[in-house]
Protein backbone atom coordinates (compact mmCIF):
# COMPACT_ATOMS: atom_id res chain seq x y z
CA UNK A 1 0.00 0.00 0.00
CA UNK A 2 1.61 3.41 -1.13
CA UNK A 3 1.69 5.75 1.86
CA UNK A 4 2.41 9.45 1.78
CA UNK A 5 5.92 9.71 2.26
CA UNK A 6 6.19 7.41 -0.93
CA UNK A 7 4.63 10.24 -2.98
CA UNK A 8 5.28 13.44 -1.20
CA UNK A 9 7.44 16.56 -2.25
CA UNK A 10 10.05 16.96 0.01
CA UNK A 11 10.17 20.51 -0.94
CA UNK A 12 9.83 22.62 2.27
CA UNK A 13 8.62 25.95 0.76
CA UNK A 14 6.77 27.82 3.15
CA UNK A 15 5.88 31.09 4.66
CA UNK A 16 5.80 32.49 7.56
CA UNK A 17 2.60 34.84 9.26
CA UNK A 18 4.95 38.10 8.85
CA UNK A 19 5.63 37.23 4.85
CA UNK A 20 4.15 40.14 2.78
CA UNK A 21 0.87 39.02 0.72
CA UNK A 22 3.10 40.29 -2.55
CA UNK A 23 5.79 37.66 -1.51
CA UNK A 24 3.39 34.93 -1.19
CA UNK A 25 2.16 35.72 -4.31
CA UNK A 26 5.35 35.62 -5.63
CA UNK A 27 6.11 32.33 -4.69
CA UNK A 28 2.94 30.54 -6.26
CA UNK A 29 3.55 32.15 -9.27
CA UNK A 30 7.29 31.51 -9.60
CA UNK A 31 6.61 27.66 -8.32
CA UNK A 32 3.14 27.35 -10.62
CA UNK A 33 1.63 26.39 -7.07
CA UNK A 34 -1.97 26.80 -6.01
CA UNK A 35 -1.01 27.23 -2.19
CA UNK A 36 1.17 27.36 0.16
CA UNK A 37 2.35 25.80 4.35
CA UNK A 38 2.45 29.17 7.38
CA UNK A 39 5.04 28.09 9.29
CA UNK A 40 6.32 29.58 12.66
CA UNK A 41 9.30 29.55 14.13
CA UNK A 42 9.78 26.30 14.92
CA UNK A 43 8.73 25.11 11.36
CA UNK A 44 5.04 24.20 12.68
CA UNK A 45 2.31 24.50 10.25
CA UNK A 46 0.37 27.11 11.40
CA UNK A 47 -1.85 27.48 8.66
CA UNK A 48 -2.45 27.62 4.95
CA UNK A 49 -2.81 30.43 2.08
CA UNK A 50 -3.93 29.96 -1.15
CA UNK A 51 -4.51 31.74 -4.30
CA UNK A 52 -8.07 31.69 -2.86
CA UNK A 53 -7.19 33.47 0.14
CA UNK A 54 -5.51 36.25 -2.06
CA UNK A 55 -8.38 36.37 -4.58
CA UNK A 56 -10.98 36.80 -2.55
CA UNK A 57 -9.59 38.90 0.29
CA UNK A 58 -7.86 41.11 -2.54
CA UNK A 59 -11.06 41.72 -4.50
CA UNK A 60 -14.28 43.55 -2.96
CA UNK A 61 -17.42 41.57 -2.35
CA UNK A 62 -19.03 43.37 -5.51
CA UNK A 63 -16.73 41.35 -7.78
CA UNK A 64 -18.83 38.87 -9.64
CA UNK A 65 -17.59 36.05 -11.84
CA UNK A 66 -21.02 35.39 -14.07
CA UNK A 67 -18.99 33.68 -16.96
CA UNK A 68 -15.54 32.46 -16.25
CA UNK A 69 -13.95 34.26 -19.16
CA UNK A 70 -14.92 37.87 -17.97
CA UNK A 71 -14.60 39.17 -14.73
CA UNK A 72 -17.38 42.04 -13.71
CA UNK A 73 -15.87 44.68 -11.91
CA UNK A 74 -18.44 46.85 -9.86
CA UNK A 75 -15.80 49.14 -9.05
CA UNK A 76 -12.49 49.47 -10.28
CA UNK A 77 -11.36 52.20 -8.28
CA UNK A 78 -12.18 50.12 -4.88
CA UNK A 79 -10.05 47.14 -6.69
CA UNK A 80 -7.03 49.34 -7.02
CA UNK A 81 -7.48 50.79 -3.73
CA UNK A 82 -7.20 46.91 -2.06
CA UNK A 83 -4.86 46.20 -4.62
CA UNK A 84 -2.56 48.95 -3.05
CA UNK A 85 -3.74 48.48 0.74
CA UNK A 86 -3.00 44.61 0.58
CA UNK A 87 0.50 44.28 -0.83
CA UNK A 88 1.84 45.17 2.49
CA UNK A 89 -0.53 42.63 4.15
CA UNK A 90 0.88 40.21 6.53
CA UNK A 91 -0.27 36.63 5.63
CA UNK A 92 -1.31 36.38 9.47
CA UNK A 93 -4.25 38.46 8.40
CA UNK A 94 -5.28 36.32 5.17
CA UNK A 95 -4.35 32.64 5.63
CA UNK A 96 -6.31 29.88 6.64
CA UNK A 97 -5.87 28.90 10.31
CA UNK A 98 -8.09 25.54 9.16
CA UNK A 99 -6.02 23.24 7.13
CA UNK A 100 -5.32 19.45 6.68
CA UNK A 101 -2.34 17.98 7.40
CA UNK A 102 -1.35 14.24 6.73
CA UNK A 103 0.99 12.26 8.23
CA UNK A 104 4.24 10.43 6.24
CA UNK A 105 2.49 7.08 7.08
CA UNK A 106 -0.87 7.75 5.43
CA UNK A 107 -2.03 5.90 2.87
CA UNK A 108 -2.36 7.33 -0.29
CA UNK A 109 -5.91 6.38 -1.07
CA UNK A 110 -6.81 8.26 2.42
CA UNK A 111 -5.09 11.21 1.29
CA UNK A 112 -7.34 11.22 -2.05
CA UNK A 113 -10.25 10.74 -0.09
CA UNK A 114 -9.47 13.92 2.35
CA UNK A 115 -8.29 16.01 -1.16
CA UNK A 116 -12.00 14.84 -3.21
CA UNK A 117 -14.09 15.42 0.11
CA UNK A 118 -12.68 18.43 0.95
CA UNK A 119 -11.81 19.61 -2.55
CA UNK A 120 -7.81 20.57 -1.46
CA UNK A 121 -5.30 20.43 -4.07
CA UNK A 122 -2.48 20.24 -1.69
CA UNK A 123 -2.14 19.19 1.91
CA UNK A 124 1.06 19.87 4.11
CA UNK A 125 2.55 16.67 5.40
CA UNK A 126 4.00 16.57 9.06
CA UNK A 127 5.83 14.92 11.33
CA UNK A 128 5.44 15.83 15.15
CA UNK A 129 3.12 19.49 13.96
CA UNK A 130 6.51 19.92 11.41
CA UNK A 131 6.81 20.17 8.03
CA UNK A 132 8.55 17.54 6.44
CA UNK A 133 6.99 17.71 2.91
CA UNK A 134 3.56 18.68 0.33
CA UNK A 135 1.39 16.50 -0.94
CA UNK A 136 -0.82 16.79 -4.18
CA UNK A 137 -3.06 15.70 -6.56
CA UNK A 138 -1.07 15.56 -9.44
CA UNK A 139 1.22 12.95 -7.29
CA UNK A 140 -1.76 11.00 -6.60
CA UNK A 141 -2.79 11.51 -10.34
CA UNK A 142 0.94 10.08 -11.41
CA UNK A 143 0.32 6.96 -9.32
CA UNK A 144 -3.35 6.43 -10.09
CA UNK A 145 -1.67 6.62 -14.19
CA UNK A 146 1.09 4.28 -13.69
CA UNK A 147 0.53 1.85 -11.53
CA UNK A 148 -3.83 1.83 -11.78
CA UNK A 149 -4.23 2.48 -7.71
CA UNK A 150 -3.06 3.50 -4.40
CA UNK A 151 -2.24 0.91 -3.24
Amino acid sequence: MKKVKDIMSRDLTSVTEDTPLKDVAEVLSLRGINGIPVVNNKNEVSGWISERDLITNIFPEKVKIENPDVIGLGNLSQVVKKLTQVGSAKVKDYMSKTFFPVKEDTSAADVAELMLHKDLKRVPVVRDKRLIGVVDRVSLAHILLEEGSLD
